[in-house]
């Protein structure tokens, strides 16, 4: 079965395969990671335990939400930012065409 499926599958010259590639050989293969799929799972049963692997997959993933949160905020926080300037921008557009029409006014009252 692996053999067949290693057939089918189309490597790449380079040795680097794209992930969407990967990944729609992983679904029509399904098999073909299982022996990798077992050492895993050997490996965590003999290292440290299966309960040890459960509770660090399990802060890994509190993890990467906190930073994915983070991340969110960090980009708030510069949306408010870019608001604040064009808004500044805008005040400092206005006030400097006003300045202008006075002084051409002023140059017009002088002749």
């Amino acid at each position: 079965v692996v053999v067949r499926a290693m057939k089918e599958v189309d490597l790449p010259v380079g040795g680097k395969m794209p992930f969407d590639k990967f990944e729609s050989d992983c679904k029509k293969f399904p098999h073909l990671l299982y022996p990798a799929f077992r050492v895993q799972e050997k490996m965590r049963q003999r290292f440290f335990g299966p309960r040890w692997w459960k509770q660090k997959l399990g802060r890994y993933t509190e993890a990467k939400g906190l930073l994915e949160q983070e991340k969110q905020k960090e980009q708030e926080l510069e949306d408010i930012e870019r608001k604040q300037r064009y808004i500044v921008s805008e005040e400092l557009k206005n006030e400097s065409m006003e300045l202008f029409e006075i002084k051409k006014r002023r140059r017009k009252k002088r002749r």
